[in-house]
């Protein structure tokens, strides 16, 4: 069943919609944070920044806790890119538009301020690691901080218990789920 589910994020044109749904979902919180809530632009751009540096952690742990666990969704799906890396393959774009425009309807219900702000954020994030993981799996370059991203991505899929993270290093380094790591560990 949950692979019947899977498949409605397969496909170009939810791919490519997710490219144009999620910015504009970014867009739209930003201008309602500083247009309509009237929160000043500095904490808009503070808490915005804070947004995207917290995407790191829910990379990782949507990763690592959600694509590579249990019986939902999400898991069939990553199933699918593990099995065809190249697959165009994204969470369906009603899905995210939803949770967000449910976050969006209850902020908005009791007026509080940066919670779209730090969202956005946290959404821009998502849509970089898309398109990260997007050009991982069919560009190579010759950029150092590149090579050594997709070298720990291109590892996962071939360990996928190890390497979680797409756009940074830093979870697994710091919890402990670098391919490196568990190799000394199993060294000793």
């Amino acid at each position: 069943m949950h692979r019947r589910i899977a498949t409605l994020g397969l496909g170009s044109t939810n791919y490519w919609f997710t490219f144009v749904s999620d910015p504009l979902t970014v867009v739209f919180f930003l201008f309602w944070e500083i247009f309509v809530l009237r929160s000043r632009p500095w904490l808009v751009g503070l808490t915005f920044a804070l947004g995207l540096a917290a995407w790191t952690f829910v990379e990782y742990a949507f990763h690592r806790w959600v694509y590579h666990k249990g019986r939902s969704a999400a898991h069939a799906g990553h199933l699918v890119h593990h099995e065809s890396p190249e697959t165009l393959i994204a969470m369906p774009w009603f899905v995210v538009t939803a949770a967000f425009g449910s976050l969006w309807y209850l902020a908005q219900l009791v007026q509080v301020h940066h919670v779209l702000s730090v969202a956005a954020g946290i959404l821009l994030g998502f849509v970089g690691y898309g398109l990260f993981h997007h050009v991982m799996h069919r560009f190579e370059f010759e950029l150092r901080w590149y090579r050594r991203l997709r070298a720990h991505h291109t590892i996962h899929h071939h360990f996928p218990g190890v390497n979680f993270g797409v756009t940074s290093r830093f979870w697994d380094r710091l919890l402990k789920t670098s391919h490196q790591h568990k190799s000394n560990l199993a060294a000793r």
